[in-house]
């Protein structure tokens, strides 16, 4: 999009280069042209990929199985569940129709806050909810800033699916043995990147705590958004779970697996590419979630893990296996529910963090070793 490359160039001309974080925020959140705040299609078969809800709808029903579970271990009142970025709002709609459906004593305490600061989004939300006939202001909308949320203290379970990923990062490199930042410039023609010094403290102190020791010419995104959205997420939950759904992996295996040149990818019309600077708000940019960071960060305000598993484990804990036996024969509905399991489509390559706070010793069935597990229990 011109408009926000010039917006981009008009930036870099007043200040100087930019962080890559800096550049992946006006492109991505832009109020008015950043990717995720345009009124385009962006998940399914007309966007530029897909998400587990949009697969299939047992996603959903199985994460609000867990969901009534923990509104148990936490006694069976109020419960709030807080959904980060919810697209066309097919979780939250998947959600919602299984807990009236099946757990209606759950639903009469449930209330259901959507994060979300696009308004073309919101407006398709709301219509895909209208279907559910809900109960009057069970689902309210709200959003997340610099300064956190826009709402006050809950106790229930923050969920988001596909969310850390999108947050902004500093990308940095180890030259000559010396840490250094990869910058987003301009040469009078093109975006070019340049090297310099770390642009803040934060990122050695990320590489510190995370104990981070990088090879020589290897890059490596830093998510320090995410490290601030787990604070204000504890900030805002008295009591309950995190559940965090995304792609990527320990930083050990993503410091060590094949990602010298790191893991940042463009998503555009189901294709994947490393043209960052191309179609500006107009295609998606993400970098893969380390989740030892997500761990790290959480126990310093006081986020514990429950759990760290693949997608598989915890859609199989969860009863999977049970419906995929009862498709009757349903080839459709058998591939997706395998696409949802499959290890190179997004069985392995999401996980699935679970922290609580304020719980003593939380037993999740999602967590229940898969040993345990037969068919007939499923």
């Amino acid at each position: 999009m011109q408009v926000l490359k010039e917006l981009i160039i008009e930036e870099i001309n007043k200040k100087g280069k930019l962080t890559f974080a800096e550049f992946m925020q006006m492109a991505l959140y832009h109020p008015k042209y950043g990717y995720y705040n345009s009124d385009t299609e962006r998940v399914g078969r007309f966007g530029d990929y897909y998400t587990s809800p949009t697969v299939h709808r047992i996603f959903g029903e199985l994460i609000a199985k867990q969901l009534e579970e923990m509104w148990r271990i936490l006694g069976e009142n109020a419960f709030t569940v807080v959904e980060m970025g919810a697209n066309g709002g097919w979780l939250c709609h998947d959600i919602i129709r299984c807990i009236k459906e099946e757990y209606p004593r759950f639903y009469t305490n449930l209330h259901y806050i959507i994060v979300e600061t696009n308004p073309y989004a919101r407006k398709r939300q709301q219509l895909l909810l209208d279907s559910v006939d809900l109960r009057n202001g069970m689902v309210t909308w709200h959003t997340y800033k610099q300064d956190g949320f826009s709402f006050g203290k809950v106790q229930g379970c923050f969920l988001s699916n596909e969310f850390v990923d999108a947050l902004p990062v500093h990308r940095l490199k180890v030259k000559n043995k010396i840490l250094k930042e990869t910058y987003v410039d301009y040469n009078g023609a093109n975006f070019c990147e340049t090297d310099d010094e770390v642009s803040e403290p934060g990122l050695k102190d990320y590489l510190g705590t995370n104990q981070i020791y990088m090879r020589e010419g290897q890059a490596y995104e830093v998510n320090l958004g995410a490290v601030e959205w787990l604070r204000h997420v504890s900030e805002k939950l008295h009591k309950g779970f995190v559940v965090t759904i995304d792609y990527g992996d320990t930083e050990d295996r993503l410091l060590h697996g094949n990602t010298h040149e790191g893991s940042l990818r463009c998503y555009f019309r189901h294709t994947v590419n490393r043209n960052y600077y191309e179609r500006l708000g107009e295609q998606d940019i993400t970098a893969h979630v380390d989740f030892t960071n997500l761990i790290n960060a959480g126990r310093f305000v006081q986020l514990e893990v429950a759990g760290f598993i693949k997608q598989s484990h915890f859609l199989i804990a969860l009863g999977i296996l049970g419906r995929l036996n009862n498709t009757n024969n349903d080839t459709v509905t058998t591939l997706k529910l395998k696409n949802l399991l499959h290890s190179e489509v997004m069985g392995e390559v999401f996980k699935v963090l679970i922290q609580y706070k304020n719980i003593e010793n939380p037993q999740l069935t999602s967590l229940r070793p898969l040993q345990s597990i037969t068919m007939s229990n499923s």
